[in-house]
């Protein structure tokens, strides 16, 4: 009478393993991409706050702004950003000397790219 042992060979368990381990990794690398990815559209999200903010500032002060650039530093949920204006004269004969061309960048204070540029521009009474 032959008996019949049930049970993975150790081939069987090894490849088991492998696949296993592939998946594990695969949704490891995953899961780091999205954090990553959140992280950087809550960065440009919160940058774009300020940006905005500032542009907002700028339009309350009913005059245009001399053009020329300024760094200033802004804090925004207990982070510290730089916040970089440049701005210039518009030049159209139509509207003559009363627009201002303003770019406004944002970073975080220990980071060394920018995480969001934004543009517009001001008239004389303040608004775009």
């Amino acid at each position: 009478m032959k008996r019949f042992e049930s049970g993975f060979t150790l081939i069987e368990v090894m490849i088991a393993i492998l696949i296993f381990g592939l998946t594990a990794s695969a949704i490891a690398l995953s899961n780091a991409q999205a954090v990553s990815s959140a992280r950087l559209i809550q960065e440009q999200t919160e940058a774009r706050w300020v940006a905005q903010n500032y542009l907002t500032q700028m339009r309350l002060e009913h005059q245009l702004p001399s053009a020329g650039k300024k760094s200033e530093r802004v804090t925004l949920n207990n982070k510290t950003w730089v916040v970089e204006v440049e701005t210039s004269n518009v030049e159209m004969e139509l509207f003559g000397p009363f627009l201002r061309r303003i770019q406004i960048r944002t970073k975080l204070e220990n980071e060394e790219n920018f995480a969001d540029v934004l543009e517009a521009v001001l008239g004389e009474s303040g608004t775009p």
